[in-house]
């Protein structure tokens, strides 16, 4: 497995499971970001689709746009994500943003090169009204919460080989070319499905109109520890029925309330 491009920031998930407010106040940064977990109701509200717009902003990173970039002349291997978020942020619409970040006016912000001593300097976003800057330390960190929240893993494909370039390039090209592949890539990030296959599952304890009242990590969350039930509840059945080898089985395979 490849080494991530930025270290992991742990987050709480106790607090994060109970819907509380992530905040981030950097020392390096002016003023302070408090990040929300949105409840479901207020994503059904929007329209997944919609809603998706404008997170997938917050949530991309340049191995998505590796396409456009290197059309545009820019080696997405090079880029910081940071860089195309400041490419991006115009896009941001604020009823939608408001939902993650309460009244934070990413409308307000604007680039500038921060000095840091004589010699060095940092690009950041101002926000000058409401007096909040947002720098690439402060932008890894909501971004991997909001990733966290959500239950998105960007893909990251990064080489300095450039014949490898080319052929992420050339693959990139032909998936576009390909609707089946396309179709099935935005399926992943729809959320019907999921909710239907929870409320018609028998160890699901919410109704239908509890689960718009759960905030997405809790609703994720949800989802994959009947996963993990499932998975335990089979190797159980197996284990007792005599068709499988126990000692083959790790023990905690039989655990569903193990850590996720």
């Amino acid at each position: 497995m490849p080494k991530p491009r930025y270290p992991k920031i742990e987050f709480d998930e106790i607090q994060m499971y109970f819907g509380r407010p992530y905040i981030i106040d950097i020392a390096d940064a002016v003023g302070i970001v408090t990040v929300y977990a949105p409840q479901m109701k207020f994503i059904i509200e929007t329209g997944q689709k919609k809603f998706n717009e404008t997170l997938n902003i917050f949530t991309t990173n340049t191995t998505a746009y590796k396409l456009l970039l290197w059309e545009n002349g820019i080696d997405w291997c090079e880029l910081k994500d940071f860089e195309l978020f400041c490419m991006l942020y115009k896009n941001i619409n604020h009823d939608i943003s408001s939902l993650l970040f309460g009244d934070l006016d990413f409308s307000k912000f604007e680039l500038r090169n921060k000095k840091l001593d004589e010699e060095h300097e940092v690009l950041t976003l101002w926000n000058e009204e409401q007096q909040v800057e947002i720098n690439e330390e402060v932008y890894q960190h909501f971004h991997q919460y909001i990733c966290t929240a959500m239950n998105i893993q960007p893909e990251e494909k990064f080489t300095f080989d450039k014949t490898m370039k080319e052929w992420f390039i050339n693959s990139e090209r032909q998936k576009i070319h390909n609707a089946e592949a396309l179709k099935k890539e935005s399926e992943e990030y729809s959320i019907q499905p999921l909710i239907s296959a929870c409320v018609n599952h028998p160890g699901f304890k919410y109704k239908l109109s509890e689960v718009e009242e759960m905030n997405v990590f809790e609703f994720y969350d949800s989802v994959k520890r009947l996963q993990i039930y499932e998975n335990a509840t089979a190797c159980l059945k197996g284990l007792f029925s005599g068709f499988v080898d126990g000692s083959k089985i790790k023990p905690d395979q039989y655990n569903f309330m193990k850590e996720i």
